[in-house]
C-alpha cells in the first residue's frame, strides 16, 4: 500500500535512499540544520570519544513541480541520491519541506546547503561510523519516521508518547503538584523547601499489589504529600524497569466516566503490569461518590492483580474498611519546627512556648501558613493569639461554611469541646443530619462517636464567638479549671470587642480570675492602641456621673480597675494594697493635664474614697496625712488602666515574694521553716549560731520585748546577720508562739554527719543523709507550693502551671561529686514532675530519688520524656537544682521559685528569678 499525506490526501512517493557513504559525507559537511531560521545542532559530542545523533533527517534537493513531491525525471536515480542533491535538516524543518514542497524550490534548498557547508568548513569535521550512518538513514527514510509524522496529526492518545516522554511528564507533574502545594510559600524559599522535603528520611507508606489503601486524616495533615511520596517512588521504579507501568495520579473530582476508563486513558491501555494509582482528595466529592470510587478501586485491583491503589480522604468521606485504612500521624514537633525554619529562612528565630502554638507545628498546612505569616510580617516573635486568629481566618475564608445553622452548630460545638476537654459525644450533641452537615465542612471530625475539630485552632476561634454571642458564660470559661483551655478564645473575644464591651469583659474577668485577666491583658494590650481617657469617661458615666471634676473622673476610672483586681485576689488583697477596715484606703488625687498625683491616705484623714487635693506635691510633703504620694502619666491605649492597676499591685506582690512572707497554714512546712529562720535571727545576739535546739522561753521573752516596740510605733525594722526583720515578722512570730507547747524548737533538717576534714559543706553530709534531706525538702516544697496557691491564689487555679498537674510524682537523681573531686562546691539533684493519675487529687506528692555518684551517672530515661501535656503553661520537663543541705529555708526557696515561674507566666510577676537565702 502506498502511504498518503493525511492532511492533503496526496500520494507520497518513496524517495530513493542514498548510499551510506553519501550519508556519511553529509554529516561530515554539516553540524546544524540547513534551514537558516533554525541552526539546531544535528549531534552533540558528550565526550571526546562519544557522539550522539540528535533528531535529524536527510532531505532531497530535487527539482520541484507544482504537483507536489516529485523530482525531475531528467535526473537519474543516481543523481537524486548524490551528495549535491541531499541536505541535512532537523526533524521539524524536514517535515515542513516535505509537507509544502512548493514553498521550497531547489534553488532555495541549494543555497541553504551551500551556507550549511560553508559554516561547517569553519568547524571541525564530524565523521560518522557505519552504524551511525545506518541509524540516520533508517530514521530518515523508513516507515517509522513516516508513522511519527502521521501520528502528529491524528487525535491524541497516551500511547502517542514514547515511554521516555511519559516518564519525563510524570516527573514534571509531580514537581508541579508539589509546587502548587507551596503556593503560600515565598518564591525564593520554594527550592529550599523542596530540597528539605527530599532529604526527609520518614518511611513511605506501603500498599501491596492487588490492594486498596486509604490515607485518612483531617485537613492539613499531609495526606497528599504522603501519597505523592509513594507515587514518586513508583516513578523511580518505572525509570529503572521498563516492565513497570508509569504510575497514574487522579483527582477524585475529575474522574467523570468511571475509574477503569480514567486509568486506561492515562496509561493508553490496560493496567496489566505493576502499576501504582493514586486517587487524591476523595472528600472533594459527595460521600456516595466517594463510596462508588472506592468500590471501583476494589474491583480494579481484583481484575488487575498487579495494580495497587492509594486514596486520600478526610474522616467521614466514604466508607473505609478497617483493613484499608491508614491513619496519618501528626508530625513530630521537631519536624514541623525544621520545616518552619526552612520556610522563614532563619536558623534560630522563635521559641516555641505556648501549648497551642506547638500544636501548629504538627500539621504541614499550618506550618506553611505560619511560616508565610511570619515571613510576610517580619515578626518572629508574633503572639500565639495573633497567629491562631490569623490562621483560622485564612483557612475559614477558603472553606466557607456559609450556612447559618452550620455556623451556629460550630460555635456550640466549640463551647462543648472546651468545657469537656475535647470529649463530646456525637449522639448527645445533635441529630444525625446536623452531624453530617458538620462533617461536610471538613472542619469537624467524628471518630468513635466523638466529635472534635480537624484543627485545634478552630476550637479557640469558634469558642470566642460563643463568648461574644453569650452562648457560653465568660465567668465559666475563666474558671480555675477551664481557663487554660479557654484562654485564647477569651483573648479573641476581648480583643475584637468594641471598647466599652472590652472594658466590661475585663471587669468581669478581673473579678472572676485575676490570672486569666492578667494573661489576656499581656496577650492583647498594644495590638490596637487607642487613646481611651475620653472613652473611659463615657464608660464610667454610670459610676461617677457627668460633668465632674476631671481629677475625680480619672481617679474613679483608675480606682474601679483596682477594686476589681482586689475583688479577684480576695484575702491576698490586704497584702497588696493599703486597706482600712477591709476596704481600699481612700485616695487623694490631683490632675494636671495628663499627669496624675495619687496619695494613699492614712486612717481618718479623708472622709470619702476619692478626694481632690490641690495641695498634693510630687516627691514629698503631707506624710502625716498620706502614706505616700506617687506621680505618673495617665495610662494610654486600649485597656491601659487595667495594666496600670495590675502592675501597681504586683509591685507589692513582688516584695512579698522576695521576703517569702505570703500567708500559709500554721502546719505548713513553709511555716515551720519561717519560724526557725526568724527565731534564729531574733536570738542571734544572745546565742551561738548553729542547728542546736532553741529554748522557746528565751524566744518568747525576746519577742515580747520586740512586740512592745511594734505596738508603740508606726513601723519597726531590725537588721540582723544581713537579714531584715520588720513589724509584720514580729507580729507573725508572736502569734505562732501562742500555739507552741514544747520547750524547745528543733531545726527543720538534721546537721551534717561528717564533720572532720570537710572543705565544702556537701562533704559534711554522707550521700545517704544528703538523699534523705533532699527527699524531705522536695516533698515539703511541693506541699508548701500547694499551700501558697490555695491560701493566696485560689481563683488562679490551673492557670498556674505546676498546680495544674497536681498531684505529681517526682522522679530524679541525687548526684554526688566524686570523693576525689576537689573543685565541686555542691551536690545536685535532677528531677522531673509528672501528674500522678493513680492517687486522689488531694493526695500528698510522691518523691522518688536515686543516689548516684560522679562519674557513674546512669542514663536518665525519664529525661527524654516529653513535657506534661496538661501543663499548658510549660512546667519544664527536667529541672536541676544545687543542693544546700545546711540551708534553713530550702523548701521555702524551692516552693517560691516554682510559684514565681507560674505567676510570671500569667503576668503577675515581672521577674521569675530563683530564690536563695
Amino acid at each position: 500500500m502506498t502511504p498518503k499525506d493525511v492532511s492533503s490526501g496526496r500520494t507520497l512517493r518513496e524517495h530513493p535512499e542514498p548510499k551510506l557513504s553519501t550519508v556519511k559525507e553529509l554529516y561530515a559537511s554539516a553540524m546544524t540544520c540547513g534551514s537558516p531560521q533554525c541552526g539546531q545542532p544535528l549531534y552533540r559530542q558528550s565526550t571526546t570519544a562519544e557522539k550522539r545523533i540528535l533528531n535529524s533527517r536527510v532531505a532531497h534537493i530535487h527539482a520541484r513541480s507544482e504537483g507536489g513531491a516529485r523530482w525531475d525525471p531528467a535526473m537519474s536515480s543516481e543523481e537524486n541520491r548524490a551528495f549535491g542533491n541531499l541536505i541535512l535538516l532537523c526533524e521539524a524543518h524536514h517535515s515542513e519541506v516535505d509537507g509544502v514542497p512548493e514553498f521550497f524550490p531547489a534553488e532555495l534548498l541549494r543555497s541553504w546547503k551551500q551556507k550549511q557547508v560553508q559554516e561547517h568548513d569553519r568547524a571541525l569535521g564530524f565523521v560518522l561510523t557505519d552504524a551511525e550512518v545506518a541509524e540516520v538513514s533508517a530514521t530518515s527514510f523508513d516507515a517509522e519516521g513516516l508513522l511519527e509524522r502521521v501520528a502528529a496529526v491524528v487525535p491524541f492518545s497516551a500511547r502517542s508518547r514514547s515511554r521516555l516522554e511519559a516518564l519525563e511528564l510524570a516527573a514534571r507533574s509531580s514537581r508541579a503538584r508539589s509546587l502548587v502545594r507551596l503556593r503560600s510559600t515565598a518564591d525564593d524559599r520554594r527550592a529550599e523547601v523542596m530540597a528539605w522535603r527530599f532529604g526527609q528520611s520518614a518511611s513511605i507508606v506501603e500498599v501491596p499489589e492487588g490492594c486498596l489503601r486509604v490515607l485518612v486524616a483531617p485537613m492539613g495533615a499531609g495526606k497528599s504529600e504522603e501519597a505523592e511520596r509513594w507515587w514518586s517512588e513508583g516513578v523511580t521504579r518505572a525509570w529503572a524497569d521498563s516492565e513497570i507501568a508509569i504510575p497514574v495520579w487522579l483527582e477524585a473530582r475529575l474522574v467523570q466516566h468511571g475509574l477503569a476508563s480514567a486509568v486506561q486513558d492515562s496509561l493508553g491501555g490496560d493496567p496489566n503490569r505493576e502499576c501504582r494509582i493514586v486517587i487524591d482528595d476523595l472528600d472533594s466529592v459527595s460521600p456516595s461518590q466517594a463510596d462508588e470510587l472506592m468500590n471501583e478501586a476494589r474491583r480494579l485491583v481484583l481484575v488487575w492483580p498487579r495494580v495497587s491503589v492509594l486514596a486520600t480522604t478526610r474522616p467521614g468521606a466514604g466508607d473505609v474498611e478497617e483493613t484499608e485504612r491508614i491513619d496519618v500521624a501528626p508530625w513530630p514537633l521537631e519536624r514541623g519546627l525544621g520545616l518552619l525554619r526552612v520556610i522563614v529562612g532563619e536558623d534560630a528565630f522563635w521559641k516555641v512556648d505556648a501549648h497551642e502554638t506547638r500544636q501548629l507545628l504538627t500539621s504541614p498546612l499550618l506550618v506553611h501558613a505560619l511560616g508565610s505569616r511570619l515571613r510576610a510580617g517580619g515578626n518572629s516573635q508574633a503572639s500565639p493569639r495573633e497567629l491562631l486568629s490569623g490562621l483560622a481566618d485564612s483557612i475559614l475564608r477558603y472553606e466557607r461554611p456559609a450556612s447559618r445553622g452550620v455556623w451556629s452548630s460550630l460555635v456550640r460545638l466549640a463551647a462543648s469541646v472546651m468545657d469537656s476537654a475535647g470529649l463530646v459525644k456525637a449522639s448527645s450533641f445533635g441529630r444525625e443530619h446536623e452531624i453530617w452537615e458538620l462533617e461536610e465542612t471538613g472542619l469537624v471530625v467524628r471518630a468513635d462517636d466523638r466529635l472534635r475539630f480537624a484543627l485545634p485552632l478552630f476550637e479557640q476561634h469558634f469558642a470566642a464567638q460563643a463568648l461574644q454571642d453569650q452562648t457560653a458564660r465568660l465567668e465559666d470559661a475563666a474558671g480555675p479549671e477551664r481557663f487554660p483551655r479557654w484562654r485564647y478564645a477569651i483573648a479573641f473575644a476581648v480583643d475584637t470587642a468594641a471598647a466599652d464591651v472590652a472594658e466590661e469583659l475585663m471587669l468581669r474577668l478581673a473579678r472572676t480570675n485575676p490570672a486569666a485577666a492578667s494573661w489576656v491583658l499581656d496577650e492583647i494590650v498594644g495590638t490596637t492602641p487607642r487613646a481611651d481617657l475620653d472613652a473611659a469617661k463615657n464608660m464610667d458615666r454610670g459610676i461617677h456621673g457627668s460633668g465632674e471634676e476631671p481629677a475625680l473622673t480619672a481617679g474613679q476610672w483608675l480606682r474601679s480597675a483596682m477594686l476589681a483586681w482586689l475583688a479577684g485576689v480576695g484575702d491576698l488583697g490586704s497584702q497588696l494594697a493599703r486597706q482600712h477596715e477591709g476596704k481600699l484606703a481612700p485616695w487623694g488625687v490631683r490632675l494636671e493635664e495628663d499627669f496624675m498625683l495619687l496619695a494613699e491616705a492614712r486612717e481618718g484623714v479623708l472622709n470619702a474614697d476619692l478626694v481632690v487635693r490641690q495641695d498634693l506635691q510630687f516627691g514629698g510633703g503631707l506624710l502625716s496625712q498620706f502614706h505616700s504620694v506617687d506621680g505618673f502619666s495617665l495610662p494610654q491605649g486600649r485597656l491601659g488602666r487595667w495594666v496600670w492597676a495590675r502592675n501597681r499591685l504586683r509591685k507589692k506582690l513582688s516584695t512579698c515574694m522576695e521576703r517569702r512572707v505570703l500567708p500559709v497554714p500554721p502546719l505548713s512546712p513553709l511555716a515551720t521553716e519561717r519560724l526557725w529562720f526568724l527565731a534564729r535571727r531574733v536570738l542571734a545576739d544572745s546565742r551561738r549560731q548553729g542547728s542546736a535546739p532553741i529554748p522557746v522561753q528565751d524566744l518568747r521573752v525576746k519577742v515580747d520585748a520586740m512586740m512592745e516596740q511594734v505596738e508603740n510605733s508606726a513601723w519597726c525594722t531590725w537588721r540582723v546577720a544581713g537579714d531584715t526583720i520588720d513589724s509584720a515578722d514580729v507580729r507573725w512570730l508572736h502569734t505562732e508562739l501562742q500555739h507552741i507547747h514544747q520547750s524547745v524548737l528543733a531545726a527543720p533538717r538534721p546537721p551534717g554527719d561528717r564533720r572532720n576534714g570537710a572543705q565544702f559543706v556537701w562533704q559534711a553530709y554522707s550521700p545517704e543523709l544528703t538523699r534523705s534531706i533532699t527527699t524531705d525538702v522536695l516533698r515539703d516544697a511541693l506541699a508548701g507550693y500547694r499551700h501558697l496557691v490555695e491560701t493566696n491564689f485560689p481563683r488562679f487555679g490551673h492557670a498556674l502551671g505546676l498546680y495544674s498537674i497536681m498531684p505529681v510524682r517526682l522522679e530524679g537523681l541525687v548526684i554526688m561529686p566524686a570523693p576525689s573531686d576537689s573543685t565541686a562546691w555542691t551536690a545536685t539533684v535532677e528531677y522531673t514532675l509528672r501528674t500522678d493519675t493513680l492517687v486522689p487529687p488531694s493526695a500528698e506528692s510522691i518523691v522518688n530519688l536515686e543516689l548516684v555518684e560522679e562519674p557513674d551517672v546512669p542514663t536518665r530515661q525519664w529525661m527524654d520524656l516529653p513535657g506534661d501535656s496538661a501543663a499548658v503553661f510549660r512546667v519544664p520537663g527536667v529541672q536541676q537544682e544545687p543542693l544546700v543541705t545546711h540551708h534553713e529555708r530550702q523548701a521555702t526557696n524551692l516552693a517560691y521559685t516554682w510559684l514565681a515561674r507560674d505567676l510570671h507566666a500569667v503576668g503577675w510577676l515581672e521577674n521569675r528569678s530563683p530564690y536563695f537565702g
